[in-house]
């Protein structure tokens, strides 16, 4: 039903039109769009006197900013991106970013003018994503879509960029139910996280001694590489020196591995880097050395996903062979994605009083940071400050089970 009424009033910038519950609609039309039409921004206020001032706001609004309103859609400009930018960045990333559009992004807002997409309507999208991790991946997805639309001109700036959403691990544990916190709270909280804690990480080690994948594990969680920069490494690529009374092992981070693009470069210019292994992780990779141009770690990068979730669960066969009994290895332990094992290294530097600038730069990530003083981070001591950590923290029964042997 036509909710506006006969009131109408044509002024020198714009119209404002009375409808039928009392309202104004404000109507601003300036410049041409794309496709030749014109411009036009739109508000509903609740008096005349709101209405003058929005019309004018809305005339500035798109005398200042050429890209208001040009009709360029999400959907439209995707696809500029995906035959452009998408073409000159490695595929793994390109494919997490279609799954994302595809699936949260254009169902959402595909048909949006990406001038006149708000911080509001995305914050409305993140927090229907159920986790804080598919949040944040959809998250980054649109933002580089976006900035590459500021880039080429297309869009004045990108909203993303700006920071501050809350994500839906932010505003409460809804994937815990009120039956599983009654019984246990704690046991319910703690097996949300999506990193391990010192205990969890130093009672594991022992567990996985002899498992393919453990020496990616060990470079991850040892030292922080992403997986991809793990699954590269090549036995030079590691060593062992002893830096002021100390042996450390060091790892030269310069390749990444993925299934999508084989062997490529790292993912940004700071992701080549030398970081220490904190212990004792490094003694334990050190000690499974082998030949100088033989792969750090043997696992196919497509099956080790699958492989690493399957030492959760039990085994099942009464005949499975001796070396299919490690399968079950982690049952009871809270299962994390093994890229989370970087996070889990990142999360107790930082709880050993790790600098967040040195951290960061140990991990090579993009972000802006303070490298200006950590060109050459002193990752060494933030490895010793680390193991300590894990000793205190871990525990009289985490020295044990270091120690102990996996059955």
């Amino acid at each position: 039903m036509d909710t506006s009424s006969h009131k109408k009033t044509r002024r020198s910038v714009g119209n404002i039109t009375e409808t039928a519950d009392g309202r104004y609609r404000v109507m601003v039309s300036h410049g041409l769009r794309l496709d030749g039409g014109r411009r036009r921004l739109y508000r509903t206020v609740d008096t005349m006197e709101d209405a003058e001032r929005v019309a004018l706001e809305l005339a500035a609004e798109l005398g200042l900013r050429p890209d208001l309103g040009r009709g360029l859609t999400l959907r439209r400009w995707w696809e500029f991106y995906s035959v452009g930018k998408g073409q000159r960045i490695v595929r793994a990333t390109f494919n997490r970013y279609r799954g994302d559009m595809e699936r949260v992004w254009l169902p959402a807002m595909g048909g949006t003018d990406i001038s006149l997409i708000t911080r509001r309507a995305v914050q409305d999208v993140l927090l229907s994503l159920g986790t804080r991790s598919n949040a944040q991946h959809a998250k980054s997805a649109l933002s580089a879509v976006l900035t590459q639309a500021v880039r080429e001109g297309y869009l004045d700036e990108n909203p993303i960029r700006q920071g501050g959403f809350e994500l839906p691990g932010d505003v409460g544990a809804e994937e815990v139910s009120d039956a599983d916190l009654d019984a246990d709270p704690f046991a319910a909280i703690e097996g949300k996280s999506d990193v391990w804690d010192a205990r969890t990480v130093l009672r594991a080690m022992p567990l996985l001694e002899g498992v393919p994948l453990e020496t990616c594990w060990l470079a991850m969680v040892g030292a922080g590489l992403r997986r991809e920069e793990a699954m590269a490494l090549r036995w030079k690529d590691v060593r062992r020196v002893e830096v002021a009374g100390h042996e450390v092992t060091q790892i030269a981070v310069h390749r990444a591995l993925t299934a999508e693009d084989g062997l490529k470069q790292t993912k940004t210019r700071r992701s080549v880097r030398i970081v220490a292994m904190v212990e004792p992780f490094g003694m334990r990779l050190w000690a499974l050395h082998g030949a100088p141009d033989a792969p750090v770690c043997e696992v196919s990068v497509k099956t080790l996903p699958m492989r690493w979730k399957a030492l959760f669960q039990p085994v099942t066969s009464k005949h499975a062979r001796k070396k299919d009994r490690r399968q079950g290895r982690l049952v009871g332990f809270p299962y994390v994605p093994l890229s989370r094992m970087r996070a889990t290294h990142e999360t107790y530097m930082q709880q050993a009083g790790v600098l967040d600038s040195v951290n960061a730069a140990a991990h090579g990530h993009s972000e802006k940071v303070s490298y200006t003083n950590y060109q050459r981070p002193d990752t060494v001591d933030a490895a010793l400050r680390a193991g300590s950590f894990l000793i205190v923290e871990g525990g009289r029964d985490g020295s044990e089970c270091i120690e102990s042997k996996a059955e």
